[in-house]
């Protein structure tokens, strides 16, 4: 009985973590917006990352990172992914709503599901098809069946997320948590530096997204850029304690909590209501998670 109640205890703690996790992870999103109409997408994520690799950084001098190792390509690749990713999930952020960008983010299950499929022999039960289907039938009532780039950049952001996420799998066991969030934090800052600099060079034709000069933040940018950085770092200790509490599939439903937390933000910073074409394509898209995480 005291285990099944500790049980019970120790879920709805991990549901209310996720759940701090989600705004945090919201607002995150709210401050890169607000920072995208002063500077490109590309500062943005070199903001975001920088300041988490400094937070990150710092618990390593409290706690030593200790890691069996191999793999290191694997580490590299996963770093270089999920970088990419960011770069297309914010330019998203600069150019439609916060409810938009987040609900093709939110395509990553999908992906994962096939991915797995097709890279780690997982098999595929009837269920786990099903909800697939559901969810490329909600990505194409969204696009409205006319495809278009922000379209495009929506199924890779979730396509590329998925990829990252996969190759954590096979480092689990390798390396320490931190590891593989600093190779993220290591490359979501160097290769933000190196299409900054390639700009003063490069006049890009088609990739203005990816190459854009740096802007030097001024006034109450400062406040916007620590506020990011700090809140997505502290999203990440919440989600964390969330996984360690509660089972994986509760804590991932509720992790599609932050597209509600996203669309209040978005249309508190001037967003239009979501149309019925994407509340019905985002439902979809988020029944298909949801079957898929449980």
């Amino acid at each position: 009985m005291l285990k099944q109640r500790h049980l019970v205890t120790n879920t709805h703690r991990g549901i209310l973590y996720m759940l701090a996790a989600s705004l945090l992870f919201a607002l995150t999103m709210a401050f890169a917006k607000i920072l995208s109409a002063h500077m490109g997408s590309v500062e943005v994520t070199f903001w975001r990352n920088s300041i988490g690799l400094i937070v990150i950084l710092f618990t390593t001098f409290h706690t030593p990172i200790r890691n069996i190792g191999g793999r290191p390509f694997i580490l590299i690749f996963r770093g270089v992914i999920g970088t990419v990713a960011l770069l297309f999930f914010f330019y998203m952020i600069s150019i439609t709503s916060l409810s938009s960008a987040i609900i093709y983010a939110k395509t990553e299950p999908i992906f994962t599901a096939l991915l797995a499929f097709i890279l780690l022999r997982e098999k595929l039960s009837k269920t786990v098809v099903s909800a697939i289907v559901i969810g490329f039938v909600g990505v194409v009532i969204m696009s409205g069946a006319q495809w278009n780039m922000l379209h495009t950049m929506g199924i890779l952001t979730g396509f590329l997320s998925a990829l990252a996420y996969t190759s954590v799998r096979s480092l689990k066991a390798l390396y320490d948590t931190r590891t593989v969030v600093l190779s993220f934090m290591i490359f979501g800052t160097m290769i933000p530096v190196i299409l900054m600099g390639i700009s003063h060079f490069v006049t890009p034709t088609g990739w203005e997204f990816m190459i854009q000069p740096f802007t030097t933040p001024v006034g109450v940018e400062w406040v916007w850029i620590l506020s990011m950085g700090s809140i997505a770092a502290l999203g990440q200790v919440f989600m964390t304690k969330a996984y360690f509490h509660a089972p994986a599939g509760f804590v991932s439903t509720v992790s599609y909590s932050v597209i509600l937390f996203a669309t209040v933000l978005g249309m508190m910073l001037g967003d239009i209501a979501p149309t019925l074409t994407i509340l019905a394509g985002g439902v979809l898209i988020v029944s298909s998670g949801v079957l898929l995480s449980l």
